[in-house]
């Protein structure tokens, strides 16, 4: 009987333990927010092409690499930068990436708090979009 008992309170702990592991999540908005994009992918990797361009003529002007070593490996990286620039102008963010990021940013706040989007308004002098609420546009200075 007592093996049994013990048996029993076995699977219950089990069962206890293990159940969250088989339950469906319920929308982690910390997640979704920290998400890697393409858009944040693509960034990263430029960013990284760049600074080793950077480093690989540091290290030829120190004389640490021959002609033909550097000219191979700057081709490398030119050509992988041009690649990342095209995927960058396919997402169409090649023209205002500043824009691109206000709007991924109002995105996320949409989602992680439904219904309370910002109301906005077009500046009538360079028509930019203000918050309601403000006196004067943020980019051209202009009374609203």
């Amino acid at each position: 009987m007592l093996i049994a008992t013990c048996g029993l309170l076995v699977v219950i702990a089990g069962i206890y333990v293990l159940t969250p592991l088989f339950k469906e999540p319920g929308g982690n908005l910390e997640v979704e927010l920290l998400a890697e994009t393409e858009l944040d992918r693509l960034l990263a990797r430029k960013a990284m092409v760049y600074s080793n361009l950077k480093d690989l003529e540091f290290e030829y002007k120190m004389g640490r690499l021959s002609d033909g070593d550097f000219r191979r490996l700057e081709a490398g990286y030119k050509s992988e930068a041009a690649k990342l620039l095209q995927d960058l102008d396919r997402l169409g963010v090649a023209k205002d990436l500043d824009e691109t990021i206000e709007r991924d940013i109002a995105a996320r706040k949409a989602k992680l708090f439904p219904g309370t989007a910002e109301k906005t308004r077009r500046c009538p002098s360079c028509g930019a979009e203000s918050p309601l609420g403000k006196s004067y546009c943020a980019d051209c200075g202009g009374k609203l």
